[in-house]
């Protein structure tokens, strides 16, 4: 029998260089790189996946955009139709707001009649036109740092004068207001309430500070949950004393008691005397000062006896209190706080009450905002010869409602590259003369912060509850499933108006102490209720890997259930979680689109999606149909729930594990 004999095999460079690249051709891909591969090759969930990151970077950078003010106003009796390219601009008329007349002819593509600036009008006498609105101009960029754009009008009367409106891009410095310092200092409140309708407040200022005696005029006023005492002298010197308040309070002030000193909640230093100190004794042939203004409308009550009222007629607060009666006398002299509180049919109404509250002082600066830098400048402004210019005013007009920091810096940017020119109505405008291109945009802002923070919200409540169910199984994962399913037997719009509307009632509360707004309550509570079927769908996937070898290994090394729960099981469903999470947010927008229309979600100014189904239910009547209200918004979300499903489909493919290595 022949010995077998063993071929050698010889390998020359090239055979290894072969060898070598079809080896890294086909070295192993992760589960993440293999799902890419794949979604790749699935052409209608990767364009959608383009789509959607298109749609979401104009709605992020919307406010850099060169689009219309989605809140500007304009007077018109119809819905506005869509433009084409070749029409002119609307011709300015005597309804036009001052200094927001277009001045260009591009058509429809673009104007300059971004509605968020500001507006300095002037009165020029003599002069020729061109030579005038060059010194304006020069003027007002002076002073601005802005380009303006020039409104000219004839002055109405019989005078030879012109008036000029130059408007400039809006700054949020353009408007006058007040910055408060803190000073540190701090003193006592005592605040004496009659239920939502009265109060009277004793304040002892704070050592060290400013002497009230030298303020000219001083007002109290409550808003939300504070209170303060405001003081202003001449020179825009001006003082504040704030203190918190425990709940809302909307009505009036009947007097206030200075260092011990009585006075009225709004006065003058001139008519009443010095705050703080004592008043002075009228000339004899003056009447005696009477307690009017420093009284509550209202009357002692029935509660209140003859010889009580008698012997407090000359005491103001005394009779302020006596308005409710001898409980509240007593409640306000024992010198601590408390309440007269009544219960009935589950209701507690507060009638009367004492607190004590810690006053802070805080000093006013003014800020020197356009109308005082524009008064400046014009008494050093040289005129052309032969010209008289005047000031006549100095109005801003903000664009957008209270928007972020961030969101105020891209508008600024946006003023910056742009100046004052916008897009035309591409899509035409709705009644009240809102471009709806400008508010489709701003409106997906809304609509997809909403699906994102629900949805966010959602994923860590259901993957957490589930998991922690589907990992502890027997009768605690009875038991938290059980919950589960009591909570999908409520009525799921009933629970969701239900929680809105009760936080409706405590917005103030939770915007004060919480910096919670209602925006933000309302993307929660969405959340909070989309987690049940997220749960449900990670507590299958964690019982079917439980008792796998990987989590065995993990307990025999002496894991705990944490990293268990974390570190091995949420990983291996993070698969199932984004194909469902892509699910999710189209319901969530649908939800938030609902919950709008029916007034409970997204209030105006600001705009989303389900805000502009409202606008196009209203356009739709048996005469006229404004199909630009209903078509435009419709193909936005339309679309984008579309690209989404799609989106969903695609990575439910790519993400099957059975479907590795395979196209």
């Amino acid at each position: 029998m022949a010995k077998p004999t063993h071929k050698r095999w010889d390998f020359g460079a090239q055979d290894m260089e072969k060898i070598l690249a079809e080896a890294t051709s086909h070295k192993g891909e992760s589960l993440w790189q293999d799902a890419w591969r794949r979604l790749k090759r699935n052409r209608s969930a990767f364009w959608s996946m383009v789509f959607l990151a298109l749609f979401g970077l104009m709605a992020l950078i919307a406010p850099v955009l060169p689009l219309a003010s989605p809140i500007a106003l304009s007077l018109r009796t119809e819905a506005t139709a869509p433009s084409w390219p070749w029409e002119s601009p609307p011709p300015t008329t005597a309804e036009t707001p001052k200094g927001a007349a277009i001045t260009s002819d591009f058509g429809a593509v673009m104007d300059n009649g971004w509605r968020h600036r500001s507006v300095i009008g002037f009165e020029a006498k003599g002069g020729a036109v061109d030579e005038v609105v060059g010194a304006l101009v020069e003027l007002v960029e002076g002073v601005t740092d802005r380009s303006p754009m020039v409104d000219r009008r004839s002055s109405e009367g019989a005078g030879q004068s012109t008036l000029y409106y130059l408007a400039v891009p809006y700054s949020y410095s353009d408007p006058a207001h007040t910055d408060w310092e803190p000073t540190g200092l701090t003193g006592s409140a005592v605040l004496h309430r009659i239920g939502d309708d009265a109060a009277w407040v004793d304040l002892v200022l704070p050592e060290g500070g400013e002497d009230p005696s030298s303020f000219d005029s001083w007002a109290v006023q409550g808003q939300d949950l504070t209170a303060s005492l405001m003081l202003r002298a001449q020179g825009d010197r001006l003082l504040r004393y704030n203190f918190a308040l425990d709940r809302p309070f909307a009505g009036s002030f009947a007097g206030i008691r200075v260092n011990g000193h009585l006075a009225p909640a709004i006065g003058k230093a001139s008519e009443w005397g010095p705050l703080g100190a004592p008043r002075p004794e009228p000339a004899p042939e003056e009447a005696e000062p009477t307690t009017e203004g420093v009284t509550p409308s209202v009357t002692p009550s029935d509660e209140a006896s003859d010889e009580t009222i008698a012997a407090i007629q000359q005491d103001s607060f005394k009779l302020f209190l006596a308005s409710f009666g001898e409980r509240a006398l007593g409640a306000a002299t024992a010198e601590e706080d408390g309440q007269i509180v009544r219960e009935g049919k589950g209701k507690r109404k507060v009638l009367f009450e004492r607190r004590t509250a810690e006053l802070r002082e805080e000093r006013g600066v003014v800020h020197d905002d356009l109308e005082r830098r524009m008064t400046t400048a014009l008494e050093t402004f040289v005129a052309p010869a032969g010209v008289e210019v005047d000031l006549l005013s100095v109005a801003s007009e903000n664009g957008y409602w209270d928007i972020n920091a961030a969101d105020r810096f891209l508008v600024t940017v946006r003023a910056k590259v742009f100046g004052l020119w916008q897009t035309g109505n591409w899509l035409g405008t709705d009644s009240k003369g809102r471009d709806i291109l400008a508010r489709i945009v701003w409106g997906s802002r809304t609509s997809i912060m909403v699906a994102l923070v629900a949805t966010l919200c959602s994923l860590l409540i259901g993957v957490t509850y589930g998991a922690f169910s589907g990992l502890m199984g027997g009768r605690i994962d009875n038991l938290m499933m059980r919950f589960v399913d009591i909570l999908y037997s409520l009525p799921f719009i009933f629970v969701v108006i239900f929680l809105i509307t009760i936080l409706n009632e405590y917005k103030l509360e939770l915007e004060n102490r919480f910096g919670l707004d209602r925006e933000i309550v309302f993307y929660l509570v969405i959340g909070a209720i989309y987690w049940l079927t997220m749960a449900r769908v990670v507590r299958g996937q964690v019982l079917s890997l439980k008792n796998s070898e990987f989590i065995e290994a993990a307990r025999v090394i002496g894991a705990g259930t944490p990293r268990i729960l974390f570190a091995h099981l949420v990983p291996n469903v993070l698969s199932i979680v984004i194909v469902y999470l892509t699910l999710t947010i189209p319901a969530v927008m649908l939800f938030e689109a609902f919950l709008s229309f029916l007034g409970l979600g997204i209030e105006p100014p600001k705009v989303s999606w389900g805000t502009l189904a409202v606008d196009g239910t209203e356009a739709v009547n048996p005469l006229r149909i404004y199909w630009w209200l209903v078509l435009f918004p419709a193909a936005a979300m339309g679309s984008t729930l579309l690209a989404l499903n799609v989106l969903g489909d695609g990575l439910r493919d790519a993400l099957d594990p059975k479907l590795r290595g395979k196209d």
